[in-house]
């Protein structure tokens, strides 16, 4: 009964579309494509030295996920580490939480999604106009904690010009009765002289959905909603302007009780003035105010409160070419106030955090093959806490230098070098106590000094003709590296009792007392040197061109992370490997990938091996030929053809993603 409604509404879809109209060759394609988040943003990612991932247009619409990590999940390099559906934060190159930096049009997402894998990002993908991956001498331009890497989302709530009349998209989303998705979004600018206004709303509604072999993961429902208003005023001499902005979820942590209602509200103001000055060419600046609060418990029940309060502000500015140097440098700091009470209490004390950072990248060409580019970055941090714990504060330096060799008109040859230090987060630092919502007792450390890391990176891309390729090797030496560890002592969390290891995980009840039945996984914040290593890459050869482009792809990636002691380190990426074949014509476009992820046997003390799967992914879309402007495309997609288990290695609640699901959508613009 399910099919014959799913089919409907999918023809009652395509109908709409016609009667909606739509367009012929979609340029996206074909059309240049700039990194915002790069410190120069007029270049495309093909150009840069540093590794840069973009998604946009029909690629994001095929690609487009509950969350960040589901969306980029299938990028080499980047993966996701998921709780369920509700959550799912990327993860580069083996890096999460704290290292991986997730943040809209160059400020953080203000949440506190990096204090535990059950915190969900406050930043949903349909918000996005497009999503920028930075790793490398660019990352330093926003924080000395990204280590990993930056995950930026361009949105457009606050319209950079006025349009002539009005502008807009417009997504409807349907899914089978896998996840039983509704999805509404609605995003309008319009333009009165220079002045120009910008209105979005989203709504979406999940089930609780159906992994492999039609198993029901109970408690595993979504239901979330955004929305905004923002305003602009521009001109030759550049723009500002404001926005509000409204993200709420609730969900639910699969194979439990407990359900996780967040909201955050956030302010923005952001402008860019050209040619201020002699010697200037431009001058950015930004600002933010979020309240955020979330509660985890039973329905209609909380018994444990997360708020963050945090203001952010960050000033840039671009100077003229300066012996043959251009360059970006600037401030940014951040004052936050975060506290947990009810059951959380403990978990993660109070704490004010505030920081202050000045920047530095700049670019050279040398001759007409090489260009040179460097980083700098120095930060002031401190936090202040409650308990009678020990305020800390951490001063960490960064420094990077890359360079890039064009090796005729078809490849292009980079390297970057860097030493990277991080303050430890305040979860790394403080906690001490249960956390219901991922059944682990965290004991933290206020002695970890920073994180210090030396980064090289080498890449060799081919960037025209019918074979374009683009790969990289990384190799990162991490000195004090802070990462999570299950604890086998046989002692009680606060360290008395009679220690025996047993080589089974400790487990603990909620004061804390050794129980091998406790409730609480026992897991501590430890701080050791570290080695990453890897790399990943993409080959595509054009089999058809012109009218119809048929393009056949592989792609891969692998990390390989232990300590000094060859012991590994938990919950990594396992190796990946797959093919694609993209379509695309005036009507039609389409894609079918295939990516085998193997077995991870390197797993971690303690850690449980998962078992390898391959995700067999379809897409096709059609273009709906109409009047003036607008565009129009129907697509069907199809996840987890094959109907495997997919559970990753990166995730701390080892829970089988969605089995095979059949979405329907339209998306228009106007």
């Amino acid at each position: 009964m399910f099919i014959s409604r799913f089919v409907a509404w999918a023809g009652g879809a395509c109908a709409l579309g016609l009667a909606l109209t739509a367009f012929g060759q979609d340029d996206t394609l074909m059309a240049p494509i700039s990194v915002e988040a790069l410190a120069f943003d007029d270049q495309d990612p093909s150009q840069a030295i540093e590794p840069a991932t973009v998604v946009t247009g029909p690629a994001l619409i095929r690609k487009r996920g509950q969350t960040l990590g589901a969306t980029l999940a299938d990028t080499p390099g980047i993966s996701s580490a998921d709780f369920g559906q509700g959550v799912g934060r990327p993860v580069i190159r083996g890096q999460a939480g704290a290292r991986v930096r997730v943040q809209e049009n160059g400020l953080a997402s203000a949440d506190v999604s990096t204090l535990s894998q059950d915190h969900a990002v406050s930043i949903d993908p349909y918000s996005a106009r497009q999503v920028e991956v930075l790793k490398g001498p660019s990352t330093l331009l926003y924080g000395s904690g990204a280590i990993g890497g930056v995950v930026n989302v361009v949105t457009d709530r606050i319209p950079q010009s006025a349009p002539d009349g009005l502008t807009g998209e417009a997504d409807l989303v349907r899914g089978d009765s896998t996840l039983g998705e509704r999805l509404q979004r609605l995003d309008i600018t319009g333009g009165m002289g220079d002045f120009a206004l910008n209105v979005q709303g989203m709504k979406r509604l999940t089930d609780d959905y159906q992994a492999n072999d039609n198993r029901r993961i109970d408690n595993s429902s979504t239901d979330t909603d955004t929305y905004s208003a923002g305003t602009s005023y521009s001109g030759d001499w550049g723009y500002v302007g404001g926005a509000v902005s409204h993200f709420g979820r609730e969900y639910g942590i699969p194979g439990e009780q407990s359900q996780i209602r967040l909201t955050q509200d956030r302010y923005d103001l952001k402008g860019e003035v050209y040619d201020p000055t002699p010697g200037l060419n431009r001058i950015e600046f930004s600002g933010a105010y979020t309240d955020y609060l979330h509660t985890e418990g039973e329905q209609n029940n909380p018994e444990a409160f997360f708020d963050n309060q945090e203001t952010e502000f960050r000033l840039a500015a671009e100077h003229a070419p300066l012996a043959g140097f251009t360059g970006i440098f600037g401030l940014q700091g951040f004052d936050r106030d975060f506290k947990a009470y009810g059951e959380e209490e403990s978990f993660v004390p109070a704490t004010q955090t505030r920081s202050l950072a000045a920047f530095l990248v700049e670019q050279r060409p040398i001759g007409e093959l090489w260009t040179i580019q460097g980083g700098l970055r120095v930060e002031y941090q401190d936090e202040d806490t409650s308990g009678g714990r020990r305020d800390v504060d951490h001063t960490p330096l960064s420094v990077s230098l890359g360079a890039k060799r064009a090796i005729g008109e078809h490849y292009l040859l980079t390297a970057t070098a860097g030493h990277y230090e991080r303050a430890p987060a305040t979860e790394e630092l403080y906690s001490f106590g249960p956390h219901e919502a991922t059944l682990t007792y965290e004991r933290g450390d206020n002695g970890f000094d920073e994180e210090a890391s030396n980064s090289f990176d080498l890449g060799l891309r081919r960037i025209k003709g019918r074979l374009r390729f683009d790969t990289s090797l990384f190799y990162t030496r991490y000195s004090k590296y802070i990462y999570q560890q299950s604890v086998d002592a046989g002692l009680n969390a606060d360290g008395s009792g009679v220690g025996v290891a047993d080589g089974i995980a400790d487990r603990v009840d909620e004061d804390g007392t050794f129980d091998p039945d406790g409730e609480f996984l026992l897991v501590d914040y430890a701080a050791r040197d570290a080695t990453f290593y890897g790399g990943e890459g993409e080959v595509g050869y054009d089999l058809l061109q012109g009218a119809h482009r048929l393009t056949a792809r592989v792609l891969g990636d692998y990390v390989r992370a232990e300590l000094d002691d060859h012991t590994n380190l938990p919950r990594i990426t396992p190796g990946r490997y797959g093919a694609g074949l993209d379509y695309d014509s005036d009507t039609w476009l389409g894609t079918v990938e295939a990516i085998r992820s193997t077995r991870q046997n390197h797993e971690g003390p303690l850690e449980d091996e998962t078992a390898g799967f391959t995700d067999l992914t379809a897409f096709i879309g059609y273009r709906l030929s109409g009047f003036d402007a607008s565009q129009a495309l129907v697509y069907l997609r199809g996840d987890n053809l094959l109907d495997e288990e997919i559970v990753r290695s990166t995730s701390f609640l080892r829970v089988p993603q969605p089995g095979r699901s059949l979405t329907a959508g339209i998306n228009v613009k106007f």
